[in-house]
């Protein structure tokens, strides 16, 4: 197994999904990266007719600059919109509009310029862009109108445009619209149209895939109810990467609407002095001259509150187990390969490699051993790769020690399935190292958390992500049964070891 045959195989799969998901959904946001992945299919297939050695390389450029970046980049570029660093995200907007020259949305740079002028205080040319991307119409069209009507505080206008041209399909297609439209119905006092709204379109927040934007609504709608609890949740969490001026307006938020009047009143005199930003200091000015309703009691807001769905972000940092296991596995590559090579059988087995005729006659202990040895640098970098997409979620979610439980039990367990095949002459005795078997528990541990979600909450993101995860199981299932050199065997006990492992754990909870 090379570079090039596993990129085949990433590339066709990336390319793939998006084209089946742009199909099921027939969103006109995807018309973009229709074109583009379809292109990068259309030449995996010449590649492998042309020049079948190069091909996943070929091809794996193709996706990284075109595919990857443009999508890495567009994150960034939303996140620094709602941190509100309007300069940064403009100007990788207009680079990654060369990248991906095909997004419906060509005339967000401009938008994004609009709002950085505002942010300066230059609001006549910040309106003047405005009114001409709002003739657009579209994504673009409908995203300008709102900026117009938020920089100059007309919440009430909003609502009737909304309502009168946009309608509830509009939101479901516009998430940034539908953020808007929250805080205007917030910002005029009708919080029950507010609650209706978000509890019809929770759905169309799951689906963006994008869990900022759900917290964000959610935290919004939560200040205009005054629940400072969840609010501060929120802020010292999930949305702990907004700025701190944006925080305290939003804590300065929920404090007014829970009847804290003054405490409230003292936080926004304080945060007018620090903020720099002319819309902002707009918006703590009003807060001030006209402070919220105070909020009445509610029957969906304790709903909101005590949601209990397991939704962390891709935390590095939290992750401090999954951090010390690609360490140790690191450590070990860098042993091997002074001792004499990472590919050199003998070296593998003197450090632990697993071999049915040793584990048999005494050596148990390399069932755990060979769990952090790799033949060859590629074998290491797909299996840390795993390992950094995999361990943040499952550590955060179910805890380190648990995390830690699921990983090593995966692990052992899948080189002493393989031990016992072996030993029963069903495969081979060859030597066998490396984290696939634990990182497939993993793949199992989320398919039981996702389950177990959806079964609780009857979560939709839940049951599209647990679909999503059996589809992996199954496309590894596939990619095991045309690689011979890959041990299907500890894979598969994999999964079983770590769902095993993590519903055990799991149903000790309950």
């Amino acid at each position: 197994m090379d570079l090039n045959y596993i990129l085949i195989w990433a590339v066709a799969f990336s390319a793939g999904m998006v084209l089946v998901r742009a199909i099921r959904t027939k969103a006109l946001a995807y018309r973009g990266w229709v074109i583009v992945n379809g292109g990068i299919l259309v030449l995996l297939a010449a590649g492998l007719m042309l020049f079948p050695s190069l091909t996943g390389i070929v091809s794996g450029i193709a996706w990284t600059v075109f595919v990857l970046l443009p999508l890495l980049g567009s994150r960034l570029v939303w996140r620094w919109a709602m941190a509100q660093r309007y300069s940064a995200a403009w100007r990788l907007a207009m680079a990654l509009a060369w990248l991906h020259p095909f997004e419906p949305d060509r005339h967000r740079p401009q938008l994004l310029r609009a709002m950085w002028l505002a942010q300066r205080g230059e609001s006549e040319e910040a309106m003047r862009i405005l009114q001409r991307l709002a003739a657009f119409g579209g994504l673009t069209g409908r995203a300008a109108a709102a900026q117009m009507y938020r920089i100059s505080g007309r919440w009430e206008e909003l609502v009737d445009w909304v309502n009168s041209s946009v309608g509830m399909t509009g939101l479901l297609r516009d998430v940034g619209l539908l953020l808007s439209y929250l805080r205007a119905l917030g910002e005029t006092g009708d919080l029950q149209r507010m609650l209706w709204v978000y509890a019809q379109c929770g759905g169309a927040l799951e689906q963006s895939g994008h869990q900022p934007s759900r917290d964000y609504a959610r935290m919004m709608v939560l200040a205009f109810c005054g629940r400072t609890t969840a609010v501060e949740r929120l802020l010292s969490e999930s949305l702990d990467w907004l700025p701190v001026t944006t925080q305290e307006f939003w804590r300065a938020t929920a404090e007014t609407a829970a009847g804290q009047t003054e405490k409230a009143r003292q936080r926004l005199t304080r945060l007018l002095e620090w903020e720099t930003d002319a819309v902002a200091q707009a918006a703590i000015a009003r807060r001030l001259a006209f402070p919220l309703t105070v909020a009445s009691e509610t029957d969906i807001v304790p709903f909101l509150e005590e949601q209990t769905e397991p939704r962390p972000q891709f935390r590095w940092r939290a992750a401090h187990a999954t951090q010390i296991l690609i360490g140790i596995n690191v450590v070990m590559f860098l042993l091997e390969t002074l001792a004499g090579g990472s590919t050199d059988e003998h070296v593998l087995y003197e450090m632990g490699a697993v071999s049915a005729t040793a584990v048999f006659n005494g050596d148990a202990w390399r069932l755990l051993a060979a769990m952090f040895l790799h033949c060859g640098w590629l074998h290491l970098v797909m299996n840390m790769l795993g390992l950094l997409l995999l361990g943040p979620f499952v550590e955060v979610t179910l805890g380190r020690l648990k995390f830690m439980a699921v990983y090593l039990f995966s692990g052992v367990a899948s080189m002493g399935f393989v031990v016992a095949l072996s030993w029963g002459r069903v495969v081979q005795d060859d030597l066998l190292v490396g984290a696939s078997g634990s990182i497939m528990g993993l793949v199992g541990a989320m398919a039981i958390i996702w389950l177990r979600t959806w079964r609780v909450a009857r979560s939709r993101l839940a049951l599209q992500r647990l679909q999503r995860v059996a589809l992996v199981i199954g496309l590894q299932v596939l990619f095991d049964l045309m690689t011979p050199q890959v041990s299907m065997a500890a894979h598969a006990s994999g999964v079983v070891a770590g769902s095993l492992t993590a519903f055990l754990l799991t149903a000790v909870d309950e």
